[in-house]
């Protein structure tokens, strides 16, 4: 599943993005504003949660942006306003919540029980989805103007 909106106030549509042609998107995966070339990319390291900006979550995968030079996201908008399920590297627990967590990569939440003050603590965990095996939080994004630390 990776990330998906729960809610959202305002409501805020999917956009077309320009997109890297030569990777593909994973629907549900966090995407980076690259700003040296302008597009957005997927990463599959975790490089878009410590050095570079989050932008959006991929509306649907696409194996290759080749044939089309843009790619439907859904922006993020910083703070509780949009909250996201997410799923996350470890089993959930309590100690988790009201944290900020890094990225594992574009896909999952490392989930832990400390915060990191880093520009890579993106997403602050809110709620337990299910069990704790089910390995998902409730949260939203903060967007910080990150640049290569």
């Amino acid at each position: 599943m990776a990330f998906k909106i729960v809610t959202q106030s305002p409501n805020a549509p999917a956009l077309d993005y320009t997109a890297d042609a030569s990777i593909s998107f994973t629907q549900g995966s966090v995407a980076y504003r690259d700003t040296s070339t302008g597009e957005i990319k997927e990463d599959a390291g975790s490089n878009e949660a410590t050095t570079l900006t989050i932008e959006a979550i991929i509306a649907k995968t696409v194996t290759s942006a080749s044939s089309n030079p843009t790619i439907r996201a859904y922006p993020i908008i910083s703070g509780p306003g949009q909250l996201w399920e997410a799923d996350c590297t470890n089993n959930t627990a309590a100690n988790q919540l009201n944290k900020a967590h890094l990225l594992t990569s574009a896909l999952a939440v490392a989930n832990t029980n400390t915060t990191d003050t880093s520009t890579g603590g993106v997403f602050i965990a809110l709620k337990i989805i299910g069990v704790a095996s089910d390995k998902k939080l409730l949260g939203y994004f903060v967007k910080v103007g990150q640049a290569t630390a």
